[in-house]
């Protein structure tokens, strides 16, 4: 059976956990998905005070209630939160299923006060999943087309992508997700914000792009989901058609 993944989107109370939680179960509920991708910090909202104020160690507080909803939902959750590794906070995306927390990638390029609150991730995270293989950005990471070439030479199917990505860039945001999946190929689900969050204003417009540069499917502005399967053998076409990972490969073993 051809897996299906989703892009969910809502706008978090900030500060109110249980209300962020309650709104991830209710649209893993909704979608009846594989695995679901919601957006950077939506456990704590899109606040760096209350970051840093809620922030805890992984596995923790703060994946103990995601893990309940995985197990509940029977489906593979990505979600972005904020980490305490002993004296550094990191700005995470972590991968849970019923059994516990299976990855956990910490942002590499902070964007705008961030660096004064968040410490730098330092690597590629990949992980094999009911959906096939992913690797994992957070927002201004997508900006960056080394970073998901580092998944390429992985054999990624997927990226998930997390964002609290702001109205005056959302032009840039439709466009780089698909970029990013031609780049692979691949396939890219970007879970955003949507609404005001103190002052900022987020698009929304989650997607999931195909392995050819294509959308897929997409929400408006709304609290939403955008929800469709992920296709090996579309995969497979992507890459017969734009061989670029074999030619990557190929380059860089002369």
């Amino acid at each position: 059976m051809t897996p299906r993944v989703a892009a969910c989107q809502f706008e978090p109370v900030v500060d109110s956990l249980d209300a962020n939680y309650d709104r991830i179960e209710t649209l893993t509920e909704q979608v009846n998905a594989d695995l679901a991708v919601f957006p950077e910090l939506c456990v704590t909202g899109y606040d760096l005070s209350v970051a840093r104020k809620r922030a805890t160690p992984v596995p923790g507080e703060l994946t103990s209630p995601l893990i309940d909803i995985a197990s509940r939902t029977d489906t593979e959750l990505v979600v972005g939160l904020p980490e305490r590794d002993g004296d550094a906070l990191y700005n995470v995306f972590v991968l849970v299923d019923g059994s516990g927390v299976q990855a956990t990638y910490r942002k590499r390029y902070p964007w705008g006060d961030e660096p004064s609150v968040f410490d730098t991730g330092t690597g590629p995270v990949v992980a094999d999943t009911s959906v096939g293989r992913i690797g994992f950005l957070l927002c201004y990471d997508l900006n960056f087309p080394e970073l998901a070439l580092e998944y390429a030479e992985r054999d990624c199917d997927v990226l998930a992508v997390g964002a609290a990505w702001r109205t005056s860039f959302r032009g840039d945001w439709r466009l780089l997700l698909r970029s990013r999946a031609l780049d692979g190929p691949c396939y890219t689900i970007g879970a955003n914000h949507v609404g005001d969050q103190r002052g900022r204003e987020h698009a929304g417009e989650s997607l999931v792009a195909g392995p050819k540069g294509e959308v897929l499917v997409e929400t408006g502005t709304a609290s939403d989901a955008a929800v469709t399967t992920v296709d090996s053998s579309e995969l497979d076409a992507a890459m017969e058609r734009n061989p670029v990972r074999e030619t990557r490969q190929e380059l860089s073993s002369e």
